[in-house]
């Protein structure tokens, strides 16, 4: 394992200060194979992602303020990860079962002072989102997220230094389901997004099951080059317009029931 740098007290308000655009993700979900990797138009679905983080952060990317790691688990499964390495985007190999511990090594690693931290099943997760958390962050806050977007589309950061924090003063060994737990939620910034009132409330922009693929694929395709730019607001109006929610509004309650009983499971330690 690399050495670790101390990173003592942190100021994101200086502006030599690096940030990380981590991208959480493995493959060895069962309920969807391999599901980053699924053909959309002839790229991989998680490709989406990178891309319109790519495009919305070009700048700070080449002047090295913020990088794009793909931050995975050290399993064999998951060198495929690096077949979307280059053009600024890299892969940290870290713990298997703890996430945040997991963005802390990444952080250390690559001597970071602050996360974006983006589900990598979020595949249009709203990059106007990352962009409100990475300046609150820079402006000295040590934990922020969004508020208001559908689910898959809000956006949560931490400095560096308020994770290792949180960590020391946890013992649980898995944290992979609702680990933000372990944070001090009265150090939370929060930044709300307004939308407006859009008719349907279980709009779902994660890729848990076979129903969200097709609901993907079919917004992609609908979207065509405004993938890469599309704002919240316009993409929300879109998917409520053409009821694209339909493809995947049957498996709301299973993704709920699911995350709550590998949550509980988590703080309790017993498992089935």
């Amino acid at each position: 394992m690399p050495a670790r740098r101390q990173t003592g007290n942190q100021d994101m308000s200086n502006s030599d200060k690096k940030s990380g655009i981590f991208i959480t993700a493995r493959l060895g979900s069962k309920r969807v194979l391999q599901k980053h990797l699924l053909p959309v138009n002839d790229q991989p679905i998680l490709s989406y992602l990178l891309g319109r983080i790519k495009k919305a952060f070009q700048t700070e990317i080449e002047k090295e303020e913020i990088y794009v790691v793909i931050v995975t688990s050290d399993e064999r499964e998951n060198r495929i990860f690096e077949k979307f390495t280059g053009d600024g985007v890299t892969v940290y190999y870290g713990d298997v079962h703890n996430i945040p511990l997991r963005h802390l090594q990444t952080a250390e690693d690559r001597n970071l002072d602050a996360v974006i931290a983006v589900d990598g099943d979020d595949i249009l997760c709203s990059v106007e989102g990352m962009k409100a958390v990475y300046h609150a962050l820079k402006t000295g806050v040590p934990y922020a997220q969004t508020a208001g977007l559908p689910l898959g589309m809000n956006v949560m950061g931490y400095t560096t230094l308020f994770l290792k924090e949180s960590l020391g003063q946890s013992n649980e060994k898995i944290l992979e389901t609702g680990w933000t737990r372990l944070f001090d939620q009265t150090r939370l910034h929060q930044i709300q997004v307004s939308l407006p009132d859009y008719s349907y409330e279980q709009l779902r922009f994660t890729l848990d099951y076979q129903e969200d693929y097709l609901f993907f694929n079919a917004l992609i395709e609908n979207l065509a080059d405004c993938v890469w730019t599309i704002s919240d607001v316009e993409l929300v109006n879109l998917v409520t317009e053409k009821h694209l929610y339909r493809l995947n509004d049957s498996v709301a309650k299973k993704y709920w029931d699911n995350f709550h009983r590998q949550k509980k499971q988590e703080e309790t330690g017993s498992y089935d």
